[in-house]
């Protein structure tokens, strides 16, 4: 996949754009951007929404509160998953990987989406 691709998947998955600059900075990132979100959540056979909830328990599971956070933004500003389904997510993965971990996601979706609120606003007022 060309890295336009890539860039394009990662923009459309991550609801971020990339910095102007160049955002290739090594391997890993080139990598990330071309094979994960350019190869690997573009492919059939899952949904968005299922890539989505299977990353989230992922990276859950991995300890990785940087991606928890980038992902569930990524989540509910593209409105695959709503609050509600994601508190119910967060019930679900208490149960299978661990109470401390699932209270960790669920502050994160709160600060989410009190971000992606405060971001609404700031867009509607004159």
């Amino acid at each position: 996949m060309s890295r336009s691709a890539g860039e394009a998947a990662f923009r459309e998955i991550m609801m971020v754009k990339l910095p102007e600059s160049d955002y290739i900075h090594t391997p890993l990132d080139e990598a990330t951007q071309d094979f994960v979100y350019g190869a690997v959540w573009v492919r059939p056979g899952l949904s968005r929404r299922d890539r989505r909830l299977v990353t989230l328990a992922c990276v859950t599971a991995a300890g990785a509160p940087q991606a928890i956070n980038d992902h569930v933004w990524a989540t509910l500003s593209s409105g695959d998953l709503t609050v509600a389904e994601l508190e119910e997510f967060t019930l679900h993965l208490a149960v299978y990987s661990g109470w401390p971990k699932a209270r960790h996601v669920q502050s994160v979706i709160q600060e989410q989406w009190a971000r992606i609120l405060q971001e609404c606003d700031a867009d509607i007022e004159p």
